[in-house]
């Protein structure tokens, strides 16, 4: 998979996932013993330094942290730190730039927060 993905990225075609915190991943992409301590995964662990394991895989990954709220630079800075140079990121967009869009959409309370 590692060697297809980054074919594919060579040739302008970037695929990845929603999300990369993804502890089911174990064993497939995601190998336990980086994220142990004391004999067990570390949750904090896994979830702070896990990007880096799946950018050795995938060449894109989504940010759904941008949907209530755009992420602060450092939060976005840190991300980029943990990924190769040629890595590409996809935000949502949020949830204020939604709503002014499409202010008659179903299914969203006050200020576009589902309800």
């Amino acid at each position: 998979m590692k060697a297809k993905a980054a074919d594919l990225a060579a040739k302008g075609v970037f695929i990845g996932t929603s999300s990369w915190k993804y502890e089911g991943w174990f064993g497939q992409l995601y190998t336990p013993g980086r994220y142990e301590y004391r004999g067990k995964v570390a949750k904090t662990r896994f979830q702070r330094d896990c990007l880096s394991e799946y950018a050795e895989v995938f060449k894109t990954v989504c940010v759904d942290a941008a949907y209530y709220d755009f992420p602060r630079r450092e939060y976005l800075q840190g991300l980029a730190d943990q990924v190769p140079e040629d890595f590409r990121f996809g935000l949502n967009v949020t949830d204020v730039i939604i709503i002014k869009k499409f202010p008659n959409v179903g299914g969203f309370g006050g200020e576009g927060r589902p309800a």
